[in-house]
């Protein structure tokens, strides 16, 4: 799953904001001049309201847009019609430990009785029982759809 606060934009809207506040906060010390007549000058409008409305734009906005946008919470839907396969686990990662239904990442090898195994990378909810099976080089049984050979289910 991805985390729409470690975008590059995210982090780079915050970063420019916050450097805009303070080096205008560090610019307003270091002035020769009396530093209420550069409150009232427009850089100083300029980099305050700018700076903030980045930190703004960066932390909550687009976050919430990302959030908004992306299909990594969706699920997909659940196959009718297929074939019951063998299937090799050549790798597994777990992408989060604190769910009663971790979601990992599969790598697996179809054998299908009919043709050439094939590679694929599947990513599913699983129970902890279903976990357990899950080790390198280890023989799962997987669903795969008779319309797409590259949508499966781990069973």
């Amino acid at each position: 799953m991805s985390n729409s606060f470690n975008n590059p934009l995210t982090k780079l809207l915050t970063t420019v904001g916050s450097i805009m506040l303070f080096g205008n906060m560090i610019y307003t010390f270091l002035i020769n001049t009396e530093p209420f007549l550069y409150f009232r000058s427009p850089l100083f409008k300029i980099f305050t309201y700018g700076g903030a409305a980045c930190i703004m734009a960066g932390a909550f906005l687009l976050p919430m847009i990302l959030n908004f946008f992306s299909f990594t919470g969706r699920r997909a839907a659940p196959i009718t019609s297929g074939q019951l396969v063998e299937a090799r686990v050549n790798k597994w990662k777990l992408l989060n430990k604190n769910s009663n239904n971790p979601r990992v990442v599969v790598e697996l090898t179809i054998l299908p009785p009919d043709r050439m195994g094939y590679d694929i990378t599947h990513k599913q909810e699983l129970s902890q029982t279903q976990i357990n099976k899950l080790q390198n080089g280890a023989m799962i049984q997987v669903l795969v759809s008779a319309a797409d050979p590259n949508n499966i289910q781990i069973q």
